[in-house]
């Protein structure tokens, strides 16, 4: 089931990644196409070394988690488990893009083609890992683009950040969007975890509770959903306005 898992995110997210690149009036290179996919597969076992060093800082300073109440303990999970480590190891494996190409990026829909790339690279081995059953594969098939998406905010801010300091925005305007950068990503993909994979409300003995982290489960699966439905044609919309924007 791993495998099929595997294929099908290769090709819903293949298909995706090539019409994107198509929208460039200036099609990217294949290496450039090709490495950042790469270095978004080598970017989820550098997660788990980030989550080690996580929970190595965390033991240090005494931080357990203990006592908290049960929602707090799915949104703390969902930062520590997720959120802060995949969206720092993406961000590495970017910015390590963006020094390997740095001139052949062009404009700013060429920054977002990278961070795109390392989410379809990401997304491929966290199938793979995550490929255990029919089920799985149908529910995670419908928020398949979730690391793309990630991707895209990521990688548009980052871009943004490089076109506002060469236009002469400001360094508070740049700095915003290295912010945005960060901790965009890192709050979505947080909350979204918080509600399915790292959901302590389903492990509670308490059946009420466990309603309550069923509801909650479906609705960042729904709203997850609407992200990808709104955020992927929004791109295809201002494709051409981030390719004016010249890096």
């Amino acid at each position: 089931m791993a495998v099929i898992q595997l294929i099908v995110a290769l090709v819903v997210l293949g298909i995706l990644y090539r019409r994107m690149i198509a929208r460039d009036p200036e099609p990217i290179a294949k290496p450039q196409a090709i490495v950042p996919v790469v270095l978004g597969v080598l970017s989820l076992p550098l997660s788990f070394l980030i989550l080690v060093a996580v929970g190595i800082l965390l033991n240090y300073i005494g931080y357990s988690g203990a006592g908290q109440p049960v929602i707090l303990r799915s949104l703390t999970s969902g930062l520590f488990m997720a959120g802060l480590n995949e969206e720092l190891a993406k961000l590495l494996m970017m910015l390590l893009a963006f020094c390997i190409f740095r001139s052949g990026i062009k404009n700013v829909y060429e920054c977002i083609l990278v961070g795109v790339a390392v989410g379809f690279g990401f997304t491929l081995f966290e199938e793979f890992v995550y490929g255990s059953s029919l089920l799985v594969l149908v529910v995670r098939l419908l928020t398949v683009a979730a690391h793309v998406c990630f991707g895209i905010v990521m990688s548009k801010h980052l871009g943004m950040a490089r076109y506002k300091k060469l236009n002469g925005y400001g360094s508070g305007a740049v700095l915003a969007e290295y912010c945005m950068a960060i901790a965009i990503p890192i709050l979505i993909h947080s909350l979204f975890d918080a509600c399915t994979g790292t959901n302590r409300m389903l492990d509670n003995p308490s059946e009420e509770v466990q309603f309550a982290g069923i509801i909650f489960g479906l609705g960042g699966t729904v709203v997850m959903i609407i992200l990808q439905i709104v955020m992927l044609p929004r791109l295809k919309k201002d494709a051409g306005k981030y390719c004016s924007m010249q890096i």
